[in-house]
């Protein structure tokens, strides 16, 4: 074994393994910490045993041909050669000062299936953890909000008929099957069937005029999603892969964005509407904590992303179909918080998508 190469004949998916694989390796360590968040992978933090390249920690992330919290889910590895592609275009193309930022990638093990990245910090959490604990003030909820409308406009303006861009996540065809699928494939499933408790017992009662109405948004949906080809979107933007880290003060200092494995090609409102819906489902399930800073990052957020990206009419209206299909299909299986609330939101997503209303306030 190489002494600048970590070993391949352990597997990285616990402490033991990952002490192992990293053994002799620049990345070896003193101190290893299983994190918790994300459900798809094993994510370590690593406490260097000598500072590598400055960095006295980084993360390291291992992946199985499965989701890791729900193993019968087939999660094919290439998804790691398209997050680390993506991470890299990303990282080059933003500047050095942004105050959002995405790991840089040390290594890509592709016979381990290991990643070693950037570590946000011990003291960084995930958007929607912070903002639950009560942790965002007005001044920081407006500054977080602007600052992702900048760099999620940003982004997709560069992304736009970027070729070299395109090109590197183009066949990510298990990234556009898993977010059709989950946000307009099982739609009506969702709305009628016994998959979901909290909304099939009792039946929510949906008439079959809206159910048809819904059945022929969520096709034409799923048919534009997977044959964009032309833009490239992030996938997977949500408060729970975007961590905030503060200085020593408590201001702000770096917003991380994380977990790109669903990174495709795609539409642009995808992004801006599964954010969108998160924050608002925030303010709608824990008003006492983040009511009115949900409020007040979400208008900054879409003010900024209006301002830069210039999104057309139809990516609004797409975002507000987005909204709508969240609402309707995650709403539920994540269980945010009491039955009545939850079913009630799940009907405001019905009709977001039936009448066109917008709670958000898109236009």
């Amino acid at each position: 074994m190489s002494s600048t190469t970590p070993a391949t004949t352990y597997d990285p998916s616990s402490i033991l393994g990952v002490r192992e694989y990293l053994r002799n390796s620049p990345y070896d360590c003193t101190d290893i910490e299983e994190l918790s968040g994300g459900t798809a992978n094993y994510v370590f933090r690593l406490k260097l045993i000598q500072p590598f390249e400055g960095r006295e920690t980084l993360v390291l992330k291992h992946a199985k041909p499965f989701v890791k919290d729900h193993k019968d889910f087939a999660f094919g590895l290439d998804r790691q050669k398209y997050e680390v592609a993506a991470l890299r275009q990303v990282r080059a193309w933003l500047p050095v000062d942004s105050i959002v930022t995405v790991p840089e990638v040390h290594r890509f093990d592709e016979e381990a299936h290991a990643i070693i990245m950037d570590d946000a910090g011990a003291g960084s959490l995930p958007l929607k953890e912070f903002m639950q604990k009560g942790k965002v003030t007005t001044t920081s909820a407006a500054q977080i909000g602007a600052a992702l409308g900048l760099f999620l406009g940003e982004l997709h303006k560069w992304g736009k008929g970027n070729e070299t861009a395109c090109e590197a996540v183009r066949e990510n065809q298990q990234a556009k099957n898993i977010s059709s699928y989950i946000f307009y494939g099982r739609m009506r499933q969702t709305l009628t069937g016994a998959q979901v408790p909290l909304l099939s017992e009792p039946p929510l009662g949906i008439e079959e005029s809206d159910l048809q109405v819904l059945d022929e948004i969520a096709k034409e949906t799923q048919q534009t999603m997977l044959a964009a080809s032309d833009e490239f979107i992030m996938g997977d933007f949500w408060p729970g892969n975007i961590m905030i880290s503060l200085d020593g003060t408590g201001d702000l200092r770096q917003i991380f964005i994380l977990d790109w494995e669903l990174v495709k090609t795609g539409l642009p409102s995808a992004d801006i509407g599964q954010f969108s819906a998160e924050i608002h489902l925030l303010r709608r399930f824990h008003p006492d904590a983040c009511g009115e800073t949900s409020t007040i990052l979400l208008k900054s957020f879409l003010q900024e992303y209006k301002r830069v990206g210039k999104p057309t009419d139809e990516i609004m209206r797409r975002a507000t179909v987005q909204v709508g299909a969240h609402l309707i299909d995650l709403t539920a299986r994540v269980k945010w918080g009491e039955k009545e609330l939850t079913r009630t939101v799940v009907r405001e997503g019905v009709r977001m998508l039936v009448d066109g209303s917008d709670v958000l306030e898109f236009s």
